[in-house]
């Protein structure tokens, strides 16, 4: 079986490093050897070529314009001048025999093998293009030559003047010019790996951070939360990161608030189920062992008969709550008279509220209309004005009805006890009672407001309540009319 070798794991620190350091070479590379080449023949070699030409053609000047004589005449002032600068000017003819120009010979390193050379190239130079020789015997550098031809003043033939002056000097400059180009590369390569560890470990930081927070949000750390400070790629997806942290947590926070509400929702009706099935079940056992007088059976059977209505009532609302919750109550909306749906409640809820010596009061006008679901507006005041009178002692519950341009306002007052803002806030949730003590008595659930608000909603209305201890409560209904279809009723 053969083994593989595990490949080497490259990190993004090493291949930010090095992709950086291989731009950095490819630039620093070409630019180096661009820069050599442009001084060493541009500059270098231009300058030195130029030279020779110029010494070429003030011989060539000289020896066309004057006789031989008064040439070298002309022409000895201008040996030391060449003689300094390290150029010779040697002159051959057709043929390739020295042409004795005693003010031209300046030159020491002048041999048999440089004639020869220079002889070879008689028929293949072209005037005034500069050439190097490279290996003179008995020369130890190259020789630069810039030939001329020109005819002397007087005579038949053409004569080759060559303007030659060694290259050694070059090779110390350009050897001083490569160590400036090596040490200003160098250098130059120092502070591109500076800079580039310096941006890659940024970099690779900050993915390192990247990573650290999404390990810790696949753990369940959802407060983890990245610096938004840059404006580039990365600083958009710290930004894109966060909002996804952010809306994990909420969604999480959401799951376990709604894992309480559950939790709690079953330990409620866990609750609201065992009391009257405990009150029965307790009732049967004393008949069936005759603990109950035939005079107090009638009593008791009422009882019963209480419990069982209201297990028969939890079960109904909570069935109901259910279908309002998943959308699967389907609402007749139409066109209602408020002082007729007022005036029903008022006369259902009559009894009830002159057994507690209350006064319900009706105001509507006759045009005020609501638009929605008969049964379940009836159904939400009825609740209203029961929860009312359950918490008023003394004085009026007010029902009334206001028609605007936008809603149609519902509003049930009392002058009970009251609510403080945390019983205000509670008011809507299921099983919330403000008093325990009138669930045996009045066989109430806590789920009636919860309904209530549940069915507002659903009309697309809201619902505001005002509450103060010991002054009462006004409970405000906002019911659209934008609703309202082609059908709408005329006032009047």
């Amino acid at each position: 079986m053969k083994l593989r070798m595990p490949r080497y794991r490259f990190t993004f620190f090493q291949r930010q490093f090095l992709s950086h350091l291989f731009i950095a070479l490819l630039l620093l590379i070409p630019l180096a050897f661009g820069f050599y080449y442009f001084a060493k023949h541009s500059i270098l070699y231009k300058n030195k070529s130029e030279e020779l030409l110029a010494a070429a053609k003030v011989a060539a000047r000289a020896l066309t314009r004057e006789e031989r004589t008064k040439a070298e005449q002309q022409l000895a002032t201008y040996k030391l001048l060449l003689t300094e600068r390290k150029i010779s000017i040697i002159a051959l003819d057709r043929k390739g025999d020295v042409v004795n120009i005693p003010a031209l010979a300046t030159t020491d390193w002048r041999n048999k093998a440089l004639l020869d050379r220079l002889r070879k190239q008689i028929f293949h130079v072209q005037n005034d293009a500069v050439f190097l020789l490279d290996s003179v015997e008995g020369v130890s550098a190259s020789i630069m030559v810039a030939p001329k031809l020109v005819r002397p003043l007087g005579e038949k033939d053409y004569i080759y003047l060559f303007a030659l002056s060694p290259v050694q000097g070059f090779s110390g400059i350009v050897g001083g010019m490569n160590r400036t180009v090596l040490a200003a590369g160098g250098c130059f390569l120092v502070l591109v790996l500076a800079i580039s560890f310096w941006l890659s470990r940024s970099m690779s930081r900050r993915v390192r951070r990247l990573q650290l927070a999404t390990r810790g949000i696949a753990e369940g750390d959802y407060a983890v939360r990245l610096e938004e400070k840059r404006t580039d790629e990365l600083g958009d997806l710290s930004r894109d990161f966060n909002s996804m942290a952010q809306q994990l947590q909420e969604a999480s926070e959401k799951l376990a608030r709604f894992e309480a509400r559950r939790q709690q929702f079953m330990s409620d009706v866990s609750h609201e189920l065992r009391t009257p099935l405990t009150s029965i079940r307790g009732l049967i056992e004393g008949f069936r062992n005759n603990l109950v007088a035939p005079e107090e059976q009638a009593k008791y059977y009422s009882i019963i008969e209480k419990e069982t209505f209201r297990l028969i009532r939890l079960i109904n609302e909570l069935m109901d709550m259910e279908r309002i919750r998943t959308n699967q109550v389907q609402l007749d909306l139409e066109w209602h008279r408020a002082a007729d749906i007022l005036e029903v409640v008022g006369e259902s809820l009559e009894l009830l509220a002159a057994e507690k010596k209350l006064r319900l009061e009706v105001q509507c006008a006759d045009t005020a209309r609501i638009y929605g679901d008969y049964d379940r507006l009836m159904q939400i005041m009825i609740n209203l004005v029961k929860n009312a009178i359950q918490f008023s002692d003394y004085g009026t519950v007010r029902l009334s009805a206001e028609e605007q341009d936008t809603h149609t306002v519902l509003e049930v007052a009392d002058q009970g006890r009251g609510m403080t803002r945390v019983q205000v806030e509670q008011m809507w949730d299921r099983f919330y009672k403000a008093d325990p003590s009138r669930v045996k008595e009045k066989s109430e659930t806590g789920l009636g407001l919860s309904i209530v608000k549940q069915l507002v909603e659903a009309h697309g209305g809201t619902i505001e309540v005002r509450s103060e201890p010991g002054l009462g409560t006004t409970i405000r209904l906002r019911l659209p009319r934008a609703a309202a279809n082609a059908d709408e009723p005329q006032a009047g």
